[in-house]
């Protein structure tokens, strides 16, 4: 009998070493920024906190999540900041759709697959509970991905964090 076989391209270990590398130095790079702009959504909920605007107060939050929802509520268009934060608003709103990703770089378990070409799938699952059931997801980003993700996320990231700065300035000058 007659078999045609595809040959699998066999990977050395220092092309996967390279690949882990690439991948988690990606990885890092992303959750640095995540963790710049939840430093700056807290920042502005300590001086929303200490600043009285229309007798609301503004909570502290335990989780980042709530933070940011915080923040939202409090800029947003019927806020007691809304009219100082309109431009931090818009910046929170463009960051949001990113927010997805934080949750699976930061707690997804990782698997790095390598394809025919050589370049790296990254594979990221988590596991949480949603009313007590439990929800499992999977992400998966491709090498040629990496990057675009890495940039969109660094100029909304950047932007929600010069914002941000602009309004804490705005509010310590009142």
């Amino acid at each position: 009998m007659d078999t045609e076989t595809t040959a699998i391209p066999a990977y050395s270990n220092d092309q996967w070493l390279h690949a882990i590398t690439a991948v988690n130095a990606w990885r890092g790079r992303c959750l640095d920024l995540f963790a710049r702009s939840e430093v700056a959504v807290s920042e502005t909920l300590l001086v929303m906190a200490s600043t009285t605007m229309d007798g609301a107060a503004a909570k502290l939050p335990h989780l980042v999540g709530h933070r940011f929802e915080e923040l939202a509520t409090l800029i947003g268009t019927t806020g007691a900041f809304a009219s100082e934060g309109k431009a931090s608003a818009a910046a929170l709103s463009a960051f949001r759709p990113h927010e997805g990703l934080r949750a699976s770089l930061a707690h997804g378990v990782g698997k790095v697959v390598l394809d025919q070409q050589g370049n790296w799938l990254l594979v990221l699952r988590t596991l949480t509970f949603r009313s007590k059931q439990p929800e499992r997801t999977a992400v998966v980003i491709e090498q040629n991905e990496a990057h675009e993700i890495a940039k969109s996320l660094q100029t909304a990231g950047q932007r929600l964090v010069s914002e941000l700065a602009d309004l804490r300035r705005a509010l310590g000058s009142t």
